[in-house]
């Protein structure tokens, strides 16, 4: 009796360890962890015009080998104007799965240029999961291994760092799938390369032409209006400094592209081409007063709107110039 019961017993508890171990009907299986990691070889082809940047770089990702999926395969880059892998490995190790493959892409930037040449982007690349949603497949980041190779140097340009991050992304759609409710989850990746651009060699290259131009305008107030030379000479001077402005303007924009922004280069030649206008304007009132035969009242007010337009002119570009490189 006593060994009857005994077997009892421990079929009993067989039978509740087994139930114990076993998923309740309907519950979800856990999702798969991919660790993703991404290492940029190359960076280049930094276009404001086109709104676009290129990049090669070497993707990994790493899961439990006993999961036979192929997650560089499901992957979307989602902000890509071209994508192209190759050298695809795929190694199957004591414990996960690695897969590795080299990517060349061009990416889409949305290029902001307000504070131009204070300006520094976070170049976005995207990779998002395109077939198993988030309850099934989900990103790790390994940012352990995650970086930019030391050589890559970009003309005008400097690198802070590269970082990833990982989360899901929802899209308010079930992308019409059959009894599916709701919006859909996936995975996603950012790889983000910090850029800083050196401002201050390309920003004198750029203006060169506008200061010295401001420059001029200050010293034809030293021209006497009173002869007749003298004051062609200083309004022709003053008029051919704007034509300078206007034409360095074509070249900023031409260098920065297409942009509704008003940016930084533009309010400079903006206020440059105001302070030339009120030069001119003051040429022509000092001009009036020698003909009036107020010659001592003009050379006052010629060298006192000289020294008021220079001020206000100094203070103006050093504010807006700070403020952008403190919006940077």
């Amino acid at each position: 009796m006593r060994k009857f019961f005994s077997t009892v017993v421990l079929f009993i508890v067989s039978a509740l360890a087994a139930v114990a171990e076993t998923p309740a009907a309907g519950a979800a299986a856990a999702p798969t962890n991919v660790t993703l990691g991404a290492y940029v070889v190359a960076l280049y082809d930094l276009n404001p015009s086109n709104n676009t940047f290129a990049a090669d770089l070497w993707l990994w990702a790493r899961h439990d080998k006993e999961r036979d999926i192929k997650p560089l395969k499901t992957l979307e880059p989602e902000n890509a104007r071209t994508f192209v892998t190759s050298l695809d490995v795929t190694e199957v190790h004591p414990v996960e799965r690695y897969h590795a493959t080299k990517v060349r892409g061009v990416f889409s930037h949305n290029w902001n240029v307000v504070n131009f040449p204070f300006d520094r982007h976070e170049l976005r690349i995207r990779l998002s999961e395109g077939q198993a949603e988030a309850s099934e497949l989900l990103y790790l980041a390994d940012s352990a291994n995650t970086g930019i190779d030391p050589v890559v140097r970009v003309e005008g340009w400097r690198i802070e760092k590269v970082a990833l991050e990982t989360s899901t992304r929802t899209f308010t759609t079930t992308f019409g799938e059959p009894e599916a409710q709701g919006g859909s989850v996936y995975a996603q990746g950012i790889l983000s390369i910090f850029i800083v651009r050196d401002a201050f060699s390309l920003f004198w290259k750029l203006h060169a032409a506008v200061y010295i131009a401001f420059l001029v305008s200050i010293v034809s107030f030293f021209m006497d209006p009173s002869k007749d030379g003298l004051f062609n000479g200083r309004v022709s001077l003053t008029i051919g400094m704007v034509f300078a402005v206007v034409i360095n303007t074509q070249r900023v924009a031409a260098t920065l592209g297409q942009t509704t922004a008003f940016t930084l280069a533009e309010k400079i030649h903006v206020v440059t081409l105001l302070e030339l206008l009120c030069a001119l304007v003051c040429s022509l009132y000092s001009r009036h007063l020698h003909t009036s035969n107020r010659g001592a009242v003009a050379n006052r007010m010629d060298r006192r709107m000289a020294a008021v337009l220079a001020f206000a002119y100094i203070m103006v570009n050093a504010a807006l110039i700070f403020s952008a490189a403190r919006a940077a």
